[in-house]
């Protein structure tokens, strides 16, 4: 098959288990052509080149706005119209623009809402997004119904945005979920229940098994405590800043090390650490290589994502490759990858004194963090094999493509 994959950043040399690379490379394994449309950003450096191959990938990446979409038109224009095209992430930007004219070129469209609660018109506040209900009824996927938000209020920039996200969403042929959450999330903004089907995502897991064995770069205390990801407030950071006096009490040489590759909130988190008596507790750390990734997660005695919200929980999984004994939030989506006391811990969110406990718990009970990461291997192996869940994947477009023809013949 020919397929075309929409995202964001998605397809790039450095993360290498971003999910659009991860599915992309296991199609062209397979022997289909795979093309990626993302994000051109020539201020990052993952972002900056307009055109390559990664792994066999052919990549476009273009300005992301809704419109004009000349560069986009462009881009499709160059390579052979695709069998299906599958896109990705609440706020695509080229989705509308891609979507109006792949239906124009009969392409059936497969559509992941990677993280409903990404979705800036759901949710009040993206950072914190349990906090309230959702906002189904603010969806705008018609034009009449954006015609009659303009009409009333005048927010014309504000809608027509709300539109741009949410029409080529509803244009789709098929809904592909990673999760059960986001499945319930999709019927409950109105998708057909018949037209959801659900793939989670996957790690390579092979990839990690390959990386030599070394200890980290840098050398830190003990026990160490590891956590990967942004330091915004939705993943959870300051919380576990919160729940590290606690341990330093019971283990004075104890270090929390924190990896980011956006140094936003790295501030506010020195100077509470500062506050709490823990500057020589924290370390963050830039960005870092696959490679050292690895060895703090094989290093580590516990890995803690104290989140309040995941669009799926990738990380959690990169753990588990490493056997690192976890602690996360018990939330929807990391409940449906983290059993608690099977493969990791679960604790209430925004209880940090909870968080400090579990912690406590695992560091003083080696056996049960053996348990965990014997789980946690398990996890892998029967749930998020890739080998198996690519093929569920090509089901699913096989089956946008023959819903595709019947419409086609019918109509």
């Amino acid at each position: 098959m020919h397929i075309a994959i929409f995202g964001l950043g998605g397809v790039t040399q450095t993360f290498r288990q971003w999910p659009e690379r991860v599915l992309g490379e296991r199609l062209v394994r397979l022997g289909h052509s795979v093309v990626f449309y993302g994000y051109h950003d020539p201020n990052s450096p993952h972002l900056r080149e307009k055109e390559e191959v990664i792994a066999g990938i052919r990549v476009h990446r273009l300005p992301p706005r809704f419109w004009p979409s000349g560069a986009l038109r462009r881009a499709l224009a160059g390579e052979i119209v695709p069998d299906v095209a599958h896109f990705l992430h609440p706020r695509n930007v080229l989705a509308f623009a891609a979507v109006r004219l792949l239906r124009s070129w009969k392409v059936p469209i497969v559509y992941t809402w990677l993280g409903p609660f990404h979705d800036p018109f759901l949710v009040d506040d993206r950072e914190d997004p349990y906090r309230t209900p959702p906002h189904y009824e603010r969806l705008i996927h018609t034009f009449p119904t954006l015609l009659r938000r303009v009409l009333r209020d005048g927010r014309v920039r504000t809608h027509l945005r709300n539109y741009f996200l949410h029409r080529p969403l509803f244009q789709a042929d098929l809904y592909l979920a990673c999760s059960e959450h986001e499945a319930g999330e999709l019927a409950r903004m109105g998708i057909p229940q018949e037209r959801i089907r659900l793939v989670p995502l996957w790690i390579e897991a092979d990839f990690i098994a390959a990386v030599p064995r070394r200890p980290p770069e840098r050398a830190f205390g003990r026990p160490l405590l590891l956590y990967i990801g942004q330091l915004t407030r939705r993943k959870g950071a300051d919380l576990l800043v919160e729940a590290m006096p606690e341990v330093v009490r019971r283990y004075p040489q104890a270090a929390l090390v924190l990896v980011t590759h956006n140094p936003a909130g790295r501030e506010a988190l020195l100077s509470r650490a500062a506050a709490l008596g823990l500057a020589g507790h924290l370390h963050i750390l830039g960005p870092v290589s696959e490679e050292e990734k690895v060895a703090l997660l094989r290093a580590c005695d516990v890995y803690v994502l104290p989140t309040r919200y995941e669009g799926f929980g990738l990380p959690l999984l990169e753990a588990m490759a490493c056997r690192a004994p976890l602690v996360t939030t018990d939330i929807p989506v990391v409940r449906e990858i983290v059993h608690d006391g099977e493969n990791g811990l679960l604790v209430p969110r925004e209880d940090h004194q909870a968080l400090a406990r579990a912690i406590l718990r695992l560091l003083g009970d080696p056996a049960l963090r053996q348990r965990l990461a014997d789980g946690g291997e398990r996890t892998l192996r029967e749930r998020y094999d890739g080998e198996r869940l690519v093929q569920q994947v090509l089901q699913v477009y096989q089956e946008a493509v023959a819903l595709a023809r019947r419409g086609a013949r019918d109509g």
